[in-house]
């Protein structure tokens, strides 16, 4: 696999991971969307239904819902159960919320990036994706 590296982004949660790609075309409302004690996403309509994000770099265009995912992202950051990081095209700041006080509170969050509409259509599930401080790179 060839890797290509995406230099063009905006950390909103700052983080070095590593993981494999749950990549959607549709929004996400954690809200009902996810289950927070197992990390699957449950919502009937979404083209994820079925997966589990629990350490997945999660590629969402864009979060929906209301600030009660805030709840959600928290909590599934305390049972273990969160992504180990999101990307999208865009963040609304009540999605940084849940990770950034998960963080305080329980010592441990996860990694927020937004990109381009462009970039965003080089990702794709299985993928393997690395944030490093300066780049995010898709492929081993």
């Amino acid at each position: 696999m060839i890797m290509k590296e995406i230099k063009d982004f905006k950390v909103l949660l700052e983080g070095e991971v590593k993981g494999e790609a749950l990549v959607s075309q549709d929004p996400l409302s954690f809200w009902g969307g996810v289950d927070p004690a197992s990390g699957e996403i449950i919502d009937v309509h979404h083209d994820l239904r079925g997966e589990n994000l629990t350490g997945k770099i999660l590629c969402i265009p864009y979060d929906r819902g209301s600030c009660s995912g805030s709840g959600v992202l928290i909590e599934m950051v305390k049972t273990g159960t969160a992504p180990a990081a999101i990307l999208c095209i865009e963040a609304e700041p009540v999605l940084a919320l849940g990770p950034l006080i998960g963080q305080k509170m329980y010592g441990r969050g996860m990694a927020l990036r937004t990109v381009s509409k462009e970039e965003y259509t080089l990702l794709r599930s299985g993928d393997i994706v690395t944030f490093t401080k300066d780049s995010i790179c898709i492929g081993e």
